[in-house]
């Protein structure tokens, strides 16, 4: 007979303490504003506890906590990744808007690319699709859109990037469909550049065939 450990509150408490473990872990680099990250997540601990890790939380201005602790998590870089989608994770959990994009936008873009297999990329597209649901009453007006890098539409681009990854056609119309309504301005050059690097040796003629459909309907 196996033997199962109880663990003490939800999935969504259990999630946030792993963050903080993550958190922890990495208090030997000596990032800058490392104390206040601990601070911010052990936060967000305290707010599961009283609420439950997964209920919309009847409080105003939780958005400036995660919003804080994106800012200070902005300058870690690469390290800091898992502890950026973690935040995000908690947001989307709580219902609480996510007002600073680009580091949650960086990390899902490195997220995406060094996924290994279809399945990893699967689940970095699952992210990013939660990441525009609930930045997209904010962001989805898009007015820089003479800046490249503005996060509306690299969350989009990346979002379509990632889909071709998966090679899962319902993904990749998904995000086809989405990057359509979102960059009506950019979706003939995105598709013109998809088209040619889908004449690689290796690409799938599923893949293929999906991006001359939007060639057809674009170009």
């Amino acid at each position: 007979m196996s033997i199962h450990t109880i663990q003490f509150g939800d999935e969504g408490q259990a999630a946030t303490r792993e963050l903080s473990r993550r958190v922890e872990s990495l208090a030997p680099l000596e990032l800058p504003a490392f104390r206040s990250v601990r601070d911010h997540v052990a936060t967000l601990e305290s707010l599961d506890r009283q609420y439950g890790g997964n209920a919309k939380l009847p409080l105003e201005d939780v958005d400036a906590v995660v919003a804080a602790l994106l800012t200070d998590l902005a300058s870690w870089a690469a390290e800091a990744d898992s502890v950026v989608i973690g935040v995000a994770l908690w947001a989307m959990r709580h219902e609480v808007g996510i007002t600073v994009a680009e580091p949650v936008v960086n990390a899902l873009a490195r997220r995406s690319n060094q996924a290994r297999n279809k399945e990893q990329a699967a689940a970095a597209f699952a992210l990013m699709q939660g990441v525009i649901a609930n930045v997209a009453a904010r962001l989805s007006a898009d007015l820089e859109r003479s800046n490249p890098e503005r996060p509306w539409r690299l969350l989009h681009a990346n979002l379509a990037i990632t889909a071709i990854r998966t090679e899962d056609p319902a993904m990749m119309a998904y995000a086809f469909d989405a990057l359509d309504a979102a960059l009506p301005d950019e979706r003939a050059s995105f598709y013109g550049e998809a088209r040619a690097l889908a004449l690689a040796p290796g690409i799938s003629p599923v893949v293929r065939a999906l991006i001359e459909e939007r060639c057809a309907k674009w170009l």
